[in-house]
């Protein structure tokens, strides 16, 4: 059977003309549209041409003397509180479980087959976070993480969390730094 005869060349591909866009009206609405959008493009410019649908970057603040925020600060401080391994460990655990509210979703059964230890054990960690106010029972196998220790201080989960659970329920769970003990009264 013969085969078909190959072109050794393409033919040239027709060019396809387009209509010319109609001139923006003459109106001072259009003419001031365009200036919005031009100004517009070129903060995107300035930005490196990415878009963020998030609001405009504030200068970073804190509060005193100090170039530290509370989380920093209670951090620092954190041997002062004489946690247990097993409380510290749980808060850890807790600081990086916990969900957009700051819940922690585990049952004191489930955090000692998680640690590998008993759940009296469990009970005293939680205990002593409760009593230092890094965490406190919402309902059972619910525990909330404190804000002012888990997220960075003036960021929006920070402060989204404080006016969700309110100043007066923060007040109710203040973290406060023990003072240092000296050798003479341990």
């Amino acid at each position: 059977m013969a085969q078909p005869a190959r072109r050794s060349y393409e033919s040239p591909v027709e060019a396809v003309r387009l209509s010319p866009v109609p001139q923006p009206p003459d109106s001072a609405n259009g003419i001031e549209t365009a200036r919005r959008l031009v100004r517009s493009l070129e903060q995107i410019a300035r930005k490196g041409g990415t878009f963020s649908t998030g609001p405009e970057a504030r200068a970073y603040g804190f509060l005193g003397g100090r170039h530290l925020s509370m989380s920093q600060i209670i951090q620092d401080s954190l041997w002062s509180f004489e946690l247990s391994t097993t409380a510290r460990n749980v808060l850890d655990h807790m600081t990086v479980h916990h969900d957009d509210h700051g819940i922690v979703t585990a049952t004191q059964s489930k955090l000692a087959e998680h640690f590998g230890c008993s759940q009296s054990k469990i009970s005293r960690a939680m205990s002593q976070l409760t009593a230092h106010h890094f965490t406190w029972k919402e309902r059972r196998g619910q525990y909330r993480l404190n804000p002012l220790y888990s997220y960075r201080f003036g960021s929006r989960k920070h402060i989204r969390l404080l006016e969700e659970i309110g100043p007066e329920k923060l007040a109710e769970h203040a973290i406060v730094i023990p003072p240092a003990r000296s050798e003479a009264t341990r």
